[in-house]
């Protein structure tokens, strides 16, 4: 009897992109396909409230309880699926974003999350109008609108989000409350005519808070980009998105008004 590897999946988007990147390793390791079980969880489950969750479902945990049914069910993939998989990885992680794109756009029998992986990814690259002009990312707009002049910690930024809307909150909740910390930092270390200012915060950098050892606030260079718009990409300090960068001076990406990605 062969080997026989298991993977769970839930609905949760970093693990659905982590299942692509199991297949592509396991073929490295020339594990035989039919030796691969993949269980697939079933979504949250909403009860009778269905009131806009805070978190969207394709961030959440799945039904755990499911999982001992499922296992009885567990089969391999279908050969073609499995490829798929494979070559998703592969286009997840290449420097040209486009494939993965279009591949998102019409949609690949089997993989319902690639609507929402691209209704993610595409948040954080810089926007072109069609009158011409460059924006910020949805991402960084909705940074740069939850700060202010007064200096906040991480915290204080998205709990102001969570008060006026929770549309920063939904993209951290797929991405990681550590992304916004990090990105702050990025905006801070950017130009010396910096957009975003930091000074120390209420928690020491080492007591392990990193929503709570820095506090930032806006300048009015910021409060020009987020109004105004860029003069060029470069304006915004670089965030790797998959096997892309955004904002890079090297290998430019905006987004169109239509969801396509394109050169500036």
């Amino acid at each position: 009897m062969g080997r026989v590897v298991v993977w769970v999946s839930s609905t949760n988007l970093r693990e659905r992109v982590g299942l692509w990147r199991v297949c592509d390793r396991l073929r490295e390791y020339r594990i035989p396909r039919k030796d691969i079980v993949i269980v697939e969880l079933d979504p949250p489950s909403r009860g009778p409230d269905t009131r806009e969750s805070a978190v969207p479902t394709w961030c959440s945990a799945s039904e755990l309880g499911t999982l001992p049914a499922r296992l009885t069910e567990a089969r391999p993939w279908p050969r073609d699926r499995y490829w798929r998989a494979v070559r998703l990885w592969s286009r997840y992680t290449a420097a040209d974003p486009r494939p993965l794109a279009q591949n998102c756009a019409r949609g690949i029998e089997g993989f319902p999350e690639l609507a929402p992986l691209w209704a993610l990814l595409s948040s954080f690259f810089p926007r072109r109008t069609t009158e011409g002009t460059l924006r910020l990312s949805r991402f960084d707009e909705l940074l740069m609108t939850a700060l202010s002049s007064e200096w906040q910690t991480p915290l204080a930024v998205i709990s102001r989000d969570l008060r006026s809307g929770m549309a920063l909150w939904r993209m951290l909740s797929c991405a990681g409350d550590l992304f916004l910390p990090r990105r702050l930092e990025h905006w801070a270390d950017h130009d010396a005519s910096a957009a975003v200012e930091r000074a120390p915060g209420p928690k020491p950098p080492d007591a392990g808070y990193p929503m709570l050892s820095e506090v930032y606030r806006l300048t009015e260079r910021g409060m020009r980009l987020r109004d105004e718009g860029l003069t060029r990409l470069t304006d915004a300090p670089s965030l790797p998105i998959a096997g892309a960068e955004a904002y890079s001076a090297s290998a430019p990406w905006v987004l169109l008004e239509d969801g396509r990605l394109a050169r500036p």
